[in-house]
């Protein structure tokens, strides 16, 4: 008679975010499931007003504890506060601010004290335990992480099974014979699910199953304590309607006006930043206007809509202001200086692009090894390419930063497309420098760009 198989279940949480009922609520449901550990994957402060209390129960019950990016920060804030108080969303601020106050020293030594990463074997398996990606604590990964991105860091693990946390989203993929598996968030769950989410991991003879799981708990307790706490009432919608303070942000300007009165209200606060950082007013905007005139000339090529349009119009604007740094890898500058601001109202993924397109309008072409760019996923990818070939286009068409070029007509066939531009004056550098700069734009529309000069003396 065959023997039984032996099993180990794991009961997987990330997440916790100084949620203490969703944790109570999480414990008690795995106490019924003959769990064998619990594995840990940090940010265990956050909105919630119980740092302390959940520190000290995952120190308790926790066989593997590992640190996450949040928790990183708090233990940074006395470092970063002057830097925070300018550049993060008062909400941010002060649940940073309040973590550093109310953390105590044995969860500070206790946090201090943990590793980023960790490896365990169970069923013969090896897993790496990570907050963000094997690669970084603060890479997000998802559901929709492209299939190019998982296999890189597939290769990277070094292990059979990757989990991981930070993004929220529950989700199990398999990539490279390699298993990603995050358990969604304890504490503060996202996608309109107020429910703690956890997972069990089944181990046995070298094969595994993932049985996520949602736990309600007591919620009326959490925002009662967040009430208590004197922290702002915004975090108890976050706990409430299960998401995330910008997704809270986003339903807000939704239910505020228009779609036009909205993006007005967003190219002004990227107005704001490009005054801030000192743009050449002029050539920024020869150059938004040239590339909105290429997009859509080019309207039947791309088939993109107002939303990509409004991310060029932004990117142009802002693609140069890593100037105010210097102009060495000033388009870096750029999208860092976009993807950290503040007072830019775009979400997450939405920010990431507009600084992707600003950052590839001069040097190097879009590689899946570069930050942001590889978290993509495809069809965003492709909206990057598009955009910022185009961008680079009409930046060259201002070589010269003298406004030669009037206007841009194009006309598309097969074979290639066609750019004429009604110049003002000799354009000989503009028209140049466009066409140095067209390899992502003949990459993105799948033909070479043939480049004319009309009036004037091109």
């Amino acid at each position: 008679m065959a023997r039984k198989k032996r099993s180990k279940t794991i009961a997987l949480l990330s997440d916790v975010h100084g949620n203490l009922p969703a944790l109570e609520a999480v414990l008690e449901d795995a106490a019924h499931r003959q769990i064998a550990e619990i594995w840990n994957l940090g940010d265990m402060l956050g909105y919630g007003p119980f740092p302390n209390e959940v520190l000290g129960r995952l120190r308790e019950v926790a066989k593997v504890n590992i640190v996450g990016n949040y928790d990183r920060k708090v233990l940074d804030f006395a470092r970063k506060r002057d830097k925070w108080k300018r550049k993060k969303p008062p909400a941010k601020f002060i649940a940073f601010q309040w973590n550093d106050a109310h953390l105590d020293a044995a969860g500070r030594d206790f946090l201090t004290s943990l590793p980023e990463q960790a490896r365990r074997t169970a069923g013969g398996l090896d897993v790496l335990l990570v907050h963000g990606s094997p690669a970084s604590i603060d890479e997000l990964l998802g559901s929709d992480t492209p299939n190019q991105r998982l296999r890189e860091l597939a290769r990277f693990a070094q292990a059979d099974i990757v989990v991981c946390g930070h993004s929220h989203e529950a989700f199990v993929r398999h990539v490279e014979e390699v298993w990603f598996v995050n358990p969604g968030s304890v504490g503060r769950p996202e996608a309109g699910d107020w429910r703690a989410s956890y997972a069990l991991l089944e181990f046995s003879d070298g094969g595994l199953k993932v049985g996520h799981r949602r736990v309600p708990y007591d919620i009326d307790r959490v925002a009662r304590a967040v009430h208590a706490a004197g922290l702002p009432g915004e975090f108890i919608d976050v706990f409430r309607k299960g998401k995330s303070l910008d997704q809270l942000r986003d339903d807000g300007e939704a239910a505020d006006g228009t779609h036009e009165a909205q993006s007005d209200k967003r190219l002004e606060a990227v107005l704001a930043l490009a005054t801030d950082c000192q743009y050449e007013r002029e050539h920024t905007h020869q150059v938004t206007r040239l590339a909105l005139e290429i997009f859509d000339a080019l309207q039947e090529a791309h088939r993109m809509g107002p939303e990509e349009r409004f991310r060029l119009h932004c990117a142009a604007l802002l693609h140069d202001i890593g100037w105010v740094e210097g102009p060495q890898g000033h388009h870096k500058t750029a999208m860092k200086l976009i993807v950290s601001d503040p007072r830019l109202p775009f979400r997450r993924s939405e920010r990431q692009m507009i600084a992707l397109i600003a950052r590839y309008h001069r040097k190097a072409l879009p590689d899946v090894r570069h930050k942001y760019y590889g978290n993509l996923t495809d069809a965003e990818q492709h909206c990057v390419r598009v955009l910022a070939g185009i961008l680079r286009v009409a930046d060259g068409l201002d070589r010269s930063h003298n406004r030669v070029v009037r206007s841009v007509q194009c006309r598309v066939s097969d074979r290639r497309i066609v750019m004429t531009c009604e110049v003002r004056g000799p354009a000989d550098a503009e028209l140049a420098a466009a066409e140095k700069k067209a390899d992502l734009f003949q990459e993105a529309f799948g033909r070479p760009l043939e480049l004319k000069a009309a009036g004037g003396q091109g």
